[in-house]
C-alpha cells in the first residue's frame, strides 16, 4: 500500500528477515490499522540479510522503507513488533543502518523509538535503545493515539510532542513510568482486514491465518503468552467466516489456519471446522489447527481433521510424569495420547511430533531423574504405536509475569548434557528423530526475558 501526500508516518519493524516478518500475524494487524487512519502513512522495514547489510554499509545507504523508500531518520515513528527476545541486536542493526542513534538519551531529533510485543513485556533490557514501550494489544487505544497524533494542527506534530502524548497514555512504559497493560476487548466482533502486501518470495509459513480466539483458559504456570494475553475472548463463527472468505477469494490461499493458544478450547470447535469443511472443501482449501492440546483430541476433531492435508498431530507434553504435569498446570498422559494415536492411525495420520521441556522446576521424585522420566515415556510411546515421532527438547527459561518468574533456570552444560542422554538412547531408533533447542541460546534468552538495565550493555 502507497500513500503519498504531507502524513504522519510510522515505519513499521519486524526486526527479523523479510520472509519471517511476512508471516507474522502481527505486523498484518498493525500494518492494516495504521493505514486504515486517513491521515497516516505505514510501511514496511524487515533486518536485512547479511549481504544487504554490507551493500548499505558500503554505499552509505541509510535502510530505508519498501514502499516509499523513505528513510527511517525522516518517519515520524519508528514501531518495532518484538515476538522473540533474541530480536533485540537485530533492533540496534535497524537503528544504526537508518541512521539513528542507539542510545535514546542521545537523540534529540528524527523519529521516535517504539515497540511492542510478547518479548518486550520486561521493557529494562531495552529501555536504553527505546523511547516507549506499549505494554498490551494494539487495538485496545494505539491506532486511537497514532490517528490523534496525526490530527494535531499543521503539519507534522514532532518528536517532543509525540513523547508527551505517548507519556500522557497509560498503556505507555517509559522511563520514570508505570504501565498498565492494554486488553482489547472487542475482540469478539473485531473486523479484521485482509488489505496486506503480497510477498514478493516465499514467507516461511505461506498461508492465511485466522485468529479464533485470544488469551487461553488453561493457565500452564510457565507460559508467558496465557498469562500476557488474558482473559480469554472468544471470536464469534460469523466473524471467523467472513474472515476465511476473503483470504480464500481476495488473497487467494488455498491452506488456512485457525490460530489461537489452545485451538481446542474454543467452544464448538468441531462445528466450526465442520462448516468450514463444508463450505470450502470442494475448493480444495485445507484448515489447520496449530495448538491443541491433548484433550482437545477427541475422535470427532480427528475426523475433521482427516479433511485436510495430514502434516501430523503435535503433542507439546513438556514434561513425562503426571505429577510433573500437574505442578506446571498441565495434563498430557501416556495413556491418552496412545488412545489418541490408536484412532489418529485409523483416520490416516503416521508422523507424531512431541515436544519435551528439561529443567522446569518440578517437585523431585524419588529414584527417579528427569532424563530417565523422559527416556521411559518415550521408549513406552515407541512400544505403543506406529507412528514416525519426530521429538523436540527445549530448555525451560523463566519468563516475566508468570508463577515460574523467580524460579531458577539450568545452566547451558547441564541442559547439553541432560538432551545428548536422551539422543544417545534412541540413537538407533529409526522411528525417531530427537532435535533440540540450543541450550546457549535459550541462556541468553532467559537473561533479555527477566533481565534489568545492564542487559543492555550486553546487548
Amino acid at each position: 500500500m502507497r500513500k503519498d501526500g504531507d502524513l504522519f508516518t510510522v515505519a513499521l519493524c519486524f526486526p527479523d528477515l523479510y520472509e519471517i516478518g511476512m508471516s507474522n500475524t502481527a505486523m498484518r494487524i498493525l500494518y492494516s490499522g495504521l493505514n486504515a487512519l486517513p491521515g497516516v502513512r505505514c510501511e514496511r522495514v524487515f533486518a536485512p540479510a547479511r549481504d544487504f547489510e554490507a551493500i548499505l554499509r558500503d554505499t552509505r545507504t541509510p535502510l530505508y522503507t519498501l514502499e516509499g523508500g523513505i528513510p527511517l531518520s525522516e518517519v515520524d515513528i519508528l514501531a518495532f513488533t518484538v515476538g522473540y527476545e533474541l530480536a533485540a541486536t537485530n533492533i540496534l542493526t535497524v537503528l544504526d543502518l537508518g541512521g539513528i542513534p542507539l542510545d535514546a538519551a542521545s537523540r534529540t531529533e528524527g523519529p521516535v523509538i517504539i515497540a511492542g510485543g510478547p518479548a518486550v513485556t520486561n521493557p529494562r533490557p531495552l529501555s536504553r535503545f527505546l523511547d516507549a514501550v506499549w505494554v498490551g494489544e494494539a487495538e485496545a487505544g494505539f491506532f486511537d493515539i497514532i490517528d490523534e497524533l496525526s490530527r494535531r494542527g499543521t503539519g507534522r506534530p514532532g518528536r517532543q510532542a509525540i513523547l508527551s502524548r505517548l507519556r500522557a497514555e497509560r498503556a505507555f512504559w517509559m522511563e520514570g513510568k508505570k504501565a498498565v497493560r492494554a486488553v482489547d476487548e472487542g475482540f469478539p466482533d473485531r473486523e479484521y482486514s485482509v488489505q496486506f502486501p503480497w510477498p514478493t518470495i516465499k514467507p516461511v509459513q505461506d498461508h492465511g491465518t485466522v485468529e479464533i480466539m485470544r488469551g487461553c483458559p488453561n493457565g500452564c504456570r510457565f507460559c508467558h503468552a496465557g498469562y500476557y494475553y488474558r482473559p480469554q475472548r472468544i471470536r464469534s463463527p460469523e466473524r471467523i467466516f467472513r474472515e476465511v472468505e476473503a483470504l480464500v477469494l481476495e488473497s487467494g490461499y488455498r491452506e488456512i489456519t485457525l490460530s489461537s493458544l489452545s485451538s481446542g478450547d474454543y467452544p464448538s470447535i468441531v462445528d466450526l471446522f465442520r462448516e468450514l469443511n463444508r463450505r470450502w472443501g470442494p475448493r480444495r482449501v485445507s484448515f489447520q489447527l496449530p495448538s491443541l492440546k491433548v484433550e482437545g483430541f477427541t475422535l470427532p476433531v480427528l475426523e475433521e481433521l482427516a479433511h485436510t492435508r495430514k502434516s501430523g498431530l503435535t503433542f507439546a507434553v513438556e514434561t513425562p510424569e503426571e505429577a510433573w504435569q500437574r505442578a506446571v498446570n498441565k495434563t498430557a498422559t501416556l495413556d491418552k495420547i496412545l488412545t489418541i494415536l490408536k484412532e489418529a492411525g485409523g483416520q490416516g495420520y503416521r508422523l507424531a511430533k512431541f515436544y519435551f521441556m528439561i529443567g522446569l522446576p518440578l517437585p523431585e521424585i524419588t529414584g527417579r531423574s528427569e532424563t530417565e522420566s523422559v527416556i521411559d515415556f518415550l521408549r513406552k510411546l515407541l512400544a505403543g504405536c506406529r507412528f514416525q515421532l519426530n521429538v523436540n527438547i527445549g530448555t525451560f527459561i523463566p519468563k516475566p509475569h508468570t508463577p515460574f518468574q523467580w524460579s531458577p533456570q539450568i545452566g547451558e552444560d547441564e541442559a547439553l548434557a541432560r538432551i545428548r542422554s536422551i539422543r544417545e538412547a534412541f540413537r538407533s531408533e529409526r522411528r525417531m528423530k530427537i532435535s533440540y533447542h540450543t541450550p546457549f541460546l535459550s541462556n541468553l534468552e532467559g537473561i533479555l526475558s527477566r533481565g534489568d538495565d545492564r542487559v543492555g550493555d550486553l546487548i
